[in-house]
């Protein structure tokens, strides 16, 4: 089968949805699939051009022009490159699905439309009245034109099923120990939040609760990239003299992550808003045991079927309960509940499940 994949950002672009596409597409590909990968020609994290073609770890990228927002970028595929696939896989609800839905209507291309959402576009409140406007015209309209929807996490499947009658749950794959093996090393109490600082994770709050709250001796320390929020959070905050507690860790290498997560116990999130939270289950399976805010129904999901861990309500009494628990009642055990639940999220298992809906 000849399948692309549609995402606005990829490699070298760091981030959940490109984690999800690049091991969505190698695992098709390593079944015997031929697999490509269509996509934007600049990254937003840096700013930087990339070049028109690039083949990664066997995979072929291909890039193209565009103009407008980052959220809504306006990029105008070929129709005959597209038509040279059996599967056309949009990622996320952008142009892109509108576009190539448009293209299917006017009968320019023949291929199978897939997509997945990914969350939709309401990872954050802003312009919702006008999201929710555009959700309720614009996007059934070009979910007409897809064979098949799929959604990554409860909240999009409830928010998309009504839009078309052949829409599936299939949550994202886990790279498991996707730094590379856990040291053997001292455990200590401390929390680890590892992703993008976007406003809808919510760090600031996060930062503020674990300073004041949090039980003495115990640590959280943020994980992520300069371009991606870590830049501004350093403007901030003075990590150094203000918050002694809490470390900020940009850019860092796989070795140095694996030092952090090595000797942690905890994953944490305060996050608002989650398609699924692959972060979340990636330090998982390290053992990490989660400590999630109960709004995302999908944080509720990997707490309850993991049966470790907890949520919390974002609140200064609740919070400091819960972290105070989680320590007082850690066990080797509980991490290894984590561990065993990460790993039902395998790759080739999510690949399957996608091949059988193609």
């Amino acid at each position: 089968m000849k399948i692309v994949h549609v995402v606005r950002q990829f490699y070298p672009s760091v981030g959940g949805l490109e984690d999800v596409v690049f091991n969505l597409a190698l695992t098709q590909q390593q079944a015997g699939h031929q697999v490509a990968i269509f996509t934007l020609n600049s990254n937003y994290q840096t700013g930087s051009a990339l070049a028109k073609y690039q083949d990664y770890q066997s995979l072929k990228i291909y890039r193209f022009n565009w103009f407008g927002s980052s959220r809504y970028p306006i990029c105008f595929l070929p129709p005959s490159q597209l038509n040279q696939y059996d599967i056309v896989h949009v990622h996320a609800v952008d142009f892109f699905i509108d576009y190539i839905s448009l293209l299917k209507r006017l009968k320019l291309i023949n291929s199978k439309l897939v997509l997945t959402t990914h969350g939709g576009f309401f990872h954050t409140n802003k312009n919702a009245k006008l999201k929710q406007v555009f959700f309720k015209t614009i996007t059934p309209f070009s979910l007409s034109q897809c064979e098949v929807v799929t959604c990554c996490g409860i909240h999009d499947y409830k928010m998309f099923k009504p839009l078309h009658n052949k829409t599936y749950l299939i949550e994202n794959g886990v790279s498991i120990e996707k730094f590379g093996p856990a040291k053997h090393t001292h455990k200590q109490d401390s929390y680890v939040y590892l992703g993008r600082f976007s406003s809808n994770k919510q760090i600031e709050l996060l930062i503020e609760l674990f300073e004041k709250h949090a039980p003495n001796n115990s640590k959280l320390y943020l994980i992520g990239q300069s371009k991606a929020g870590g830049t501004q959070l350093c403007k901030q905050y003075n990590f150094s003299s203000l918050h002694s507690n809490v470390e900020l860790k940009l850019d860092q290498s796989d070795e140095q992550i694996i030092d952090i997560l090595s000797q942690a116990k905890f994953v944490i999130s305060a996050s608002n808003y989650e398609g699924f939270g692959l972060s979340v289950v990636e330090l998982m399976s390290y053992g990490l045991i989660p400590l999630l805010n109960e709004t995302v129904p999908s944080f509720k999901r990997f707490v309850t079927e993991s049966n470790t861990g907890a949520t919390f309500q974002v609140t200064q009494q609740d919070f400091a309960l819960r972290t105070k628990q989680l320590i007082k009642e850690w066990d080797e055990s509980k991490a290894q509940l984590a561990k065993e639940y990460a790993n039902q999220f395998n790759w080739k298992k999510v690949n399957q499940r996608y091949l059988d809906v193609y």
